[in-house]
């Protein structure tokens, strides 16, 4: 996993926050501190990708000129010698400088983009890149097909036309130059180039029931909008991006296709320990979401359900319809959720984050946060396979501090945010705001039972 570093000022509430995200990232804290908007951002990077951050326009600067003729001539060298290896760290200056300057003039539209309005605003956006010393680019002639194929660790490529290179084309075709710069970018963060392609960032937002109980609703609503005359079209506000996104992935779900090996055991250890039931498609022409409880073989519509099957049934179906899963942004997951079923939730999240997934949390639950706190601990004890043998955990099942990384959002004077990471110690990680909560709650019980007592 790529490793960048985030950094914003004055966005929304936020006064100031620098995120790195890690296989398991959570944010914890206050209510409307904006944890969302963190996890709205994270997700627009991932998900729109860099020409959403950077926009389409070439970036006039003399860094991006220089960038660009750095790229030309590793290409030419690699035609003469069909393979090439250019140290990163070279222009590692050149890069941080076109990145975060692209933001600097982008950083409006793209969080308009976001969230589909205005009214949200943002004073600073960058991206530290991290350490490049031991990164590459590579390009080398792939004599197949005649094309220059370019790739950093060996892992995604992107393709070019050594046609284009001669002459001066390529050095006056800017709109070239800025797609190769982009492709750059998202090899070194290892995020999408656009909005299209095949890994998956999905969102799964707070008010997951009521979703999934009018998405037929909001579609049709979304069909009347988009064939029907002006005049007959209904005024709504749109909703924020990572919702949309959402509701196409709901949506889009191919219940046709044989169901994904990959994740499928995930979703049956949801249902086995959650639900008590299945969640499945009905195979009526609407494919109506069914609940079919353990032992019966007619399923219930979602609408008759209880909460905890409708607030689960997304992450289900989408473990269960869905491929190339590389994060989910889940607001909230212990949402309706008994405590004994929100430790199980923790349970879950370990082994999405262990099955390749990552994940990015919001979260109010001391009891999730004390589950991945215990997987970290049992990791590193020296016992750990005898007490994993009589709590019934594998090695699916357990953490260690390199997998996390949590971040909790105090609300201070005048209605700022101040975001603190916090360490992971030898007992996992302690969150302050959870604590205080307790302990005041705590005092106020002793306070009035005491009399009991007396």
């Amino acid at each position: 996993m790529a490793s960048w570093k985030l950094r914003v000022e004055n966005y929304g509430k936020i006064k100031s926050a620098e995120i790195e995200i890690a296989p398991l990232t959570l944010f914890v804290g206050d209510n409307n501190s904006g944890k969302s908007y963190l996890m709205s951002l994270l997700w627009g990077i991932e998900n729109l990708g860099v020409g959403a951050l950077l926009g389409s326009e070439y970036l006039e600067s003399e860094e991006t000129d220089e960038l660009s003729e750095w790229f030309i001539s590793q290409m030419e060298i690699a035609i003469q010698k069909k393979k090439h290896i250019a140290p990163l760290e070279d222009v590692s200056e050149m890069l941080s400088s076109v990145l975060n300057k692209g933001l600097e003039k982008n950083k409006d539209n793209f969080v308009r983009r976001i969230f589909n309005s205005d009214n949200v605003s943002i004073g600073k956006l960058s991206i530290d890149l991290g350490c490049l010393k031991e990164r590459y680019l590579c390009f080398e002639m792939n004599e197949k097909y005649g094309l220059i194929e370019g790739s950093i660790d060996s892992e995604r490529t992107f393709l070019i036309n050594p046609n284009v290179l001669k002459g001066d084309f390529f050095r006056k075709e800017k709109e070239l130059q800025w797609t190769l710069i982009q492709s750059i970018f998202s090899l070194i963060m290892l995020i999408k180039t656009g909005e299209l392609g095949n890994e998956k960032i999905i969102y799964l937002p707070a008010a997951r029931t009521g979703f999934m109980l009018t998405k037929d609703i909001i579609n049709k609503v979304g069909r009347n909008n988009t064939f029907n005359l002006p005049d007959d079209r209904e005024k709504f506000t749109p909703f924020v991006r990572p919702i949309n996104n959402f509701l196409d992935i709901m949506g889009d779900l191919n219940v046709g296709q044989k169901k994904n090996e990959n994740y499928i055991h995930l979703a049956e250890d949801i249902e086995h320990e959650m639900t008590d039931g299945t969640i499945e498609f009905s195979d009526m022409p609407n494919k109506e979401v069914m609940y079919v409880p353990d032992g019966h073989k007619k399923g219930i519509p979602l609408r008759l359900v209880s909460a905890v099957v409708t607030e689960l049934c997304p992450l289900i179906l989408i473990l269960k319809h869905s491929d190339n899963i590389a994060r989910f942004y889940y607001e909230e997951p212990e949402m309706c959720l008994h405590p004994q079923l929100q430790s199980r939730m923790g349970k879950v999240i370990a082994r999405i984050v262990n099955a390749g997934i990552g994940m990015a949390i919001t979260t109010h639950s001391d009891i999730i946060l004390q589950h991945i706190n215990n997987m970290i601990k049992l990791q590193n004890r020296k016992d750990c396979n005898e007490i994993c043998d009589r709590l019934h955990y594998g090695k699916e099942d357990l953490l260690n501090c390199d997998q996390v990384r949590v971040y909790q959002l105090k609300a201070r004077a005048k209605g700022k945010t101040v975001v603190e990471e916090l360490n992971c110690g030898e007992n996992g990680f302690i969150v302050p705001t959870f604590n205080d909560a307790l302990d005041s709650i705590m005092s106020e019980a002793y306070e009035i039972q005491g009399d009991l007592h007396e």
